[in-house]
């Protein structure tokens, strides 16, 4: 990872001070935020203090008495570590938009996790390139792709598991089927390339082709090239809206067989109303000595691509291939009776809890069920009608909870945040036709509704879930915690006013109550105002190998 050894900053800070002393004068510091409730993300309880920033860093927290460039008055307000988003999808509308994702900073989020499924490198070989024309070309190793967004610039610090599913499209391309021998060391490699460029760990989106066709074996062999070099195994299980507790199961044995730290994706749609069932097994597996996590975003619906819904067996071979499986009449009646009865079942929610997000008017933001009495047909087909029409492009947004569970879900020590969404900027001219409002909302309703209101968590243990716990889940070094000698990411809050706005019907606006969010030092909010500027750094895993270095 790149980042300068707390030792160096300890030295660099005492230089400071004893100039500062040598002279008669306090020592000068950037930045003082001062009479804030400083939480420090490790649980612990808030207290009142003064926080003083050099550079990028950290330098001092208690009562103060130096001055510095700048001066916050925090009184009233919560000053706490930047949040961590263990699970975002914002690679592609970072780079299209110029780094910029004011959604996210106006919850407060200072670093974005990447790679849930397929990350986006490496490319090349029968792996699909869907990426936007402009952004072809740009780089194909995974390493080269966190060299292209760090130098084109972001707002937000990130990094990335290497996808599972991604590795495998690049050597087996779509097919259902076990790997060769040699395509399983294929991939192993690249593992291990992806590993020392950078990646945090490996991940998988098992309800997702080509995951969903991968083994249990399969998947153990890529995660322990990933656990040898100390990433976590970060999945999706291989079920959604709590079809199959199995799927939990699946996921620890797979970090068992390869020795990995297991971490969940969106426990609360896996989960769903079966949330006893499936944490049951979690927590079992904590007790005999496994690393166990998860994430949790604070909606009841979702949101997956369009042409997900459509049943692996007719996905295998690309997009091409499902469009004409689509126009078949035969095929078309087998994947219609295969909805709810086929992996990845995923339209057992019912049509009338399926939203579709498309680039025509005509069904943009309607239920499934709405356009199939719109066409008089049923709703099945009605659905494959627009997935042929899209190309297979597009969104829903699906029922997967209740509130009841989803609290269970967050109120577990062990389930840190995560949007599960992309930063979106409202000014931009590529706004999807519809989104979520997780991609706005998430942080603010965990802190403005349930810990505020409903108070089923208190202030310091959301706050740890949402910088300590990830930090620690991804051994980020210097980051997740208010101490002196790591980097400044911080935000400033107030307790009373911090509400996300995004609702499902009036998605477009950005949460309020951030007052100040800075980024290595550098503030992308500043008075409540996103600022634009670019801070955020690239953050490697703990194989990460610079480039010419020996490994």
């Amino acid at each position: 990872m790149t980042t300068r050894n707390i030792s160096s900053a300890a030295v660099a800070l005492s230089a400071l001070l004893l100039a500062g002393c040598g002279n008669g004068e306090p020592p000068a510091y950037d930045l003082v935020i001062r009479g804030g409730t400083v939480f420090d993300g490790t649980g612990a309880q808030g207290r009142i203090a003064d926080v003083a920033i050099v550079g990028d860093r950290i330098v001092e927290i208690g009562a103060i008495e130096g001055r510095g460039k700048r001066r916050i008055d925090a009184g009233g307000l919560y000053v706490a570590p930047g949040f961590i988003d263990m699970h975002s999808h914002s690679e592609v509308p970072r780079l299209q938009n110029g780094g910029q994702g004011p959604s996210f900073a106006y919850q407060g989020l200072t670093t974005e996790i990447y790679g849930e499924t397929v990350s986006m490198g490496p490319v090349g070989g029968l792996r699909e390139n869907n990426l936007p024309e402009e952004l072809l070309g740009k780089w194909v190793t995974f390493g080269e792709y966190l060299d292209y967004q760090e130098a084109t610039g972001s707002a937000i610090n990130f990094g990335s598991y290497v996808g599972s599913g991604g590795i495998r499209e690049v050597v087996m391309g779509y097919e259902d089927r076990d790997p060769t021998d040699d395509e399983l060391e294929a991939m192993k490699n690249l593992v291990r390339e992806a590993m020392r460029e950078g990646a945090l760990g490996i991940s998988a989106g098992m309800s997702y082709v080509p995951n969903i066709y991968m083994s249990t074996g399969e998947l153990a062999a890529l995660v322990a090239e990933s656990a040898r070099l100390g990433g976590i195994f970060a999945n999706h299980a291989r079920t959604m809206n709590g079809t199959d507790p199995e799927a939990i199961s699946e996921a620890l044995e797979i970090g068992e067989l390869a020795d990995a730290p297991v971490h969940f994706f969106h426990l609360n749609s896996t989960s769903s109303t079966r949330a006893d069932e499936f944490l049951s097994r979690i927590e079992a597996a904590l007790d005999r000595g496994m690393q166990v996590t998860g994430d949790s975003y604070t909606y009841t619906w979702g949101i997956t691509g369009l042409s997900a819904y459509i049943p692996a067996w007719a996905q295998e071979g690309g997009t091409l291939a499902m469009l004409e499986r689509l126009r078949d009449p035969a095929e078309r009646e087998r994947i219609a009776e295969d909805f709810v009865t086929e992996p990845p079942y995923l339209a057992n929610v019912g049509w009338d809890r399926v939203r579709l997000g498309v680039n025509d008017p005509e069904v943009n933001g309607k239920l499934v069920s709405e356009v199939a009495t719109l066409r008089e047909t049923a709703p099945e087909h009605a659905f494959m009608d627009v997935v042929l029409e899209q190309q297979g492009r597009g969104i829903v947004i699906d029922w997967n909870n209740e509130e009841d569970t989803l609290r269970q879900v967050l109120a577990k020590p062990y389930v840190a945040g995560g949007t599960d969404g992309s930063a979106i900027d409202l000014d931009a001219e590529n706004l999807p036709p519809l989104i979520h409002p997780r991609h706005l909302g998430t942080v603010p309703r965990l802190l403005g509704t349930y810990v505020r209101e409903e108070k089923l968590l208190r202030w310091e243990e959301a706050i740890r879930k949402l910088s300590g716990l990830p930090a620690e889940i991804l051994s980020l070094k210097d980051r997740g915690t208010l101490q002196t000698g790591n980097f400044a990411d911080i935000v400033v809050f107030d307790p009373e006013a911090i509400d996300g706005k995004a609702t499902f019907t009036e998605p477009f606006q950005y949460a309020v109550g951030m007052r100040y969010v800075f980024v290595n030092g550098q503030a992308v909010i500043d008075e409540g105002a996103y600022t634009r500027a670019l801070p955020g750094r690239a953050l490697r895993g703990p194989a990460y190998t610079p480039q010419g270095q020996a490994d």
